[in-house]
């Protein structure tokens, strides 16, 4: 090989660490990737081990969460895409970048039907549904145009996963190091007759409320100053948390999926609808669409969104922090009304509705979480309320699987945020029948060293499928599943563990967890 050739695997990662930035990948090596992780080691980009490929993706996830990058998954053809295809629907269904590079069949076997190792139909239709794109790849020279289209989809579009396939025979073969391909792309600009008309309606609202979804994750200054602007209450959605500040006056929090607080939405003369699908999990109304007798102005990066569920009065197809910025500008002074009110009595209404079994304890967490904590929830009943309950200082630090409600993703994805930020403290709430689905990933945490505390909710088995079975009356079954002795696995994984029956206990022990280094794992024993 010639001094200046690279094998494609090589100059693949070369060329995404030399133009794109990326210094840390995730997922877990074999034959069929050799040449890829080579390229990983000549490029000094940092190689993250999983114990299992979901807990790549996800891990990938919490990654890009934090950072506000696509996290990278490099993996083999086969069942390493089929592991990965949950956290990439995650991913899919909450509109966050990721790039998943993979190796696949080689090239004389592809769609064959030969039988070879790691063999699927077609890798890259299999998982087209939940990406942006997804492509085979046999000519290297492909390749530069389709990872600048990737960036450009997480840098200017609705962001969503990639996943390119290379037969393992591709990435063998030597080529010189690859050019980045520019590629004009811009984020789409609303009309400025439909901004005027926009800033019309805002005007003369007398009693606005906004409702800001994911898509405003990195629009928090915006979002926070039309809410001053109209003195209207914030509503976010689970993947909108921190965007305004907990303790901000107008920020009602995570309380839309509360009847009271969804009926005076739909009563209020002008809604403002900013980045979100309002979807069934924004909402948990048992499917029904939000009806608006007001006027709606709903803002979206997604042109095929802004009449999804719901008709607005007028549809600005943009970038969340462009769109508001220019709203802002044309607004009116106005006096403040009864937006701080309105927010603190859905703010009060939730806390009002929590289920006082979890009450203690959401206090106790609340007391001891440091105020730059990052939080990754799992589906389980402690972390439900959590949603509404716990406080968020700073958008991208809640990572919850809301779109795809997966069980097993805080763990790793906890882990993720952890290898982002290693200097601030992270938190997982967990419950003890998820938890089960990635357990394996405590490994690769102790590896890690990683700063993270595990809350294990335990109440033996699946609690909330229980009582699903209990509302329908139906006879449960396969509902009581236990993992016997989980402080015990925990120090088995080298963890330090420990285990509360009290919410005073559990104080005490999150004080003492966060205060430590190490992973850390308190169990919650639910008498």
């Amino acid at each position: 090989m010639a001094d200046n050739q690279l094998r494609v695997g090589e100059a693949i990662i070369d060329l995404l660490a030399r133009e794109y930035g990326v210094d840390v990948v995730f997922g877990i090596p074999g034959v069929h990737n050799i040449e890829i992780y080579r390229g990983l080691h000549r490029s000094g980009v940092r190689a993250i081990s999983p114990r299992h490929e979901q807990g790549a993706g996800f891990m990938a996830d919490g990654w890009s969460i934090v950072t506000g990058r696509p996290g990278v998954c490099v993996l083999i053809s086969g069942p390493g895409i089929t592991n990965v295809m949950t956290p990439i629907a995650q991913a899919y269904h909450d509109s966050r970048p990721m790039f998943v590079l993979a190796s696949t069949t080689p090239t004389n076997a592809l769609g064959k039907g030969f039988g070879p190792l790691h063999d699927l139909p077609d890798q890259a239709a299999i998982v087209r549904t939940i990406c942006a794109f997804s492509e085979t790849v046999t000519d290297p020279s492909q390749l530069p145009a389709l990872i600048e289209r990737a960036w450009n989809v997480f840098s200017s579009d609705r962001p969503r996963p990639v996943h390119i396939a290379i037969p393992m025979d591709v990435l063998e073969q030597t080529c010189q190091p690859f050019t980045r391909v520019h590629m004009s792309s811009a984020k789409p600009v609303a009309d400025k007759q439909v901004i005027d008309r926009a800033v019309e309606i805002l005007n003369s609202a007398v009693s606005p409320v906004i409702i800001a979804g994911g898509g405003t994750i990195d629009a928090s200054a915006q979002v926070t100053a039309l809410a001053e602007k109209l003195d209207a209450p914030v509503l976010l959605t689970g993947n909108a948390k921190g965007v305004v500040p907990s303790s901000h006056r107008l920020c009602a929090g995570n309380c839309l999926i509360f009847g009271r607080v969804q009926r005076d939405v739909e009563t209020a003369d002008v809604v403002i609808v900013v980045g979100t699908e309002l979807s069934d999990t924004d909402l948990y109304n048992n499917g029904r669409a939000l009806s608006f007798s007001g006027k709606v102005v709903r803002i979206d990066i997604d042109r095929e969104q802004l009449t999804r569920r719901v008709t607005p009065t007028v549809g600005l197809v943009g970038d969340a922090a462009i769109t508001m910025q220019a709203i802002i500008s044309g607004l009116k002074p106005r006096f403040k009304t009864n937006g701080e009110n309105r927010a603190q009595i859905w703010r009060d209404h939730s806390r009002a509705k929590t289920n006082k079994i979890f009450v203690p304890w959401l206090t106790a967490i609340e007391a001891e979480l440091p105020s730059n904590a990052i939080v990754a929830l799992d589906s389980t009943q402690l972390a439900y309320s959590a949603h509404w309950w716990l406080p968020a200082t700073q958008p991208r630090s809640w990572l919850a699987p809301y779109g795809f409600g997966t069980l097993g993703c805080a763990l790793p994805m906890a882990i993720g945020a952890s290898i982002a930020t290693p200097d601030r403290p992270v938190l997982a709430i967990v419950g003890d029948g998820g938890w089960l689905f990635t357990v394996a990933e405590m490994a690769a945490a102790k590896d890690l060293n990683s700063k993270i505390v595990v809350l294990l909710w335990d109440n033996r088995g699946y609690e909330q499928i229980r009582d699903s079975f209990d509302d329908v009356a139906a006879p449960q079954m396969g509902v009581d599943v236990s993992s016997h002795d989980p402080v015990a696995i925990a120090r088995g994984f080298g963890w330090t563990a420990s285990e509360v029956t009290t919410p005073e206990q559990l104080s005490i022990s999150l004080r003492a967890a966060f205060a430590n280094t190490g992973p850390q794992f308190i169990r919650v024993l639910v008498k």
